[in-house]
């Protein structure tokens, strides 16, 4: 399968009333719906995937001075991957980041799209595609690296 995620900033600020009335209840140049999307498709088939809530997920990689690092971020929704060659990969999301999920398979083309809607409201940081962790819950000493 085909596995597409769709991560997507709400823009709090929308106001329904006003997209119902004037403009049959789409977004306008001055009302705006979503801030941004960020779309990944999963680079190869994937063989299965599960959604885990409530998780931890480790963040890990290389200080600028080559020495690794490993932080665990609680609190998360995980999309696990297995693709069809047997690698593995994960994208996260903080749980107080989530407003909405929502799951759209599409049987005739083998595609599934998974859309994280995500709160303006909550400063988050991006440190990798596919992971979105509220700044608060950022490690400390990865800010100082990466400001």
């Amino acid at each position: 399968m085909n596995l597409h995620l769709h991560f997507i900033l709400v823009n709090s600020e929308f106001n329904v009333g006003l997209a119902n009335d004037l403009y049959e209840g789409q977004e306008s140049e001055d009302n705006i719906k979503h801030l941004w999307e960020d779309e990944f498709l999963v680079s190869e088939p994937v063989k299965e995937f599960k959604i885990l809530n409530n998780a931890i997920y480790t963040l890990a990689g290389l200080f600028p001075d080559d020495k690794p690092f490993s932080f665990e971020i609680w609190d998360m929704t995980i999309v696990d991957c297995i693709t069809e060659s047997g690698k593995t990969m994960q994208f996260a999301v903080s749980k107080k980041l989530l407003k909405k999920t929502e799951k759209i398979v599409e049987d005739l083309t083998n595609d599934t799209h998974l859309y994280f809607y995500l709160r303006d409201a909550i400063p988050m940081e991006n440190p990798l595609n596919g992971v979105y962790i509220v700044k608060t819950d950022f490690p400390k000493e990865l800010k100082k690296s990466h400001e």
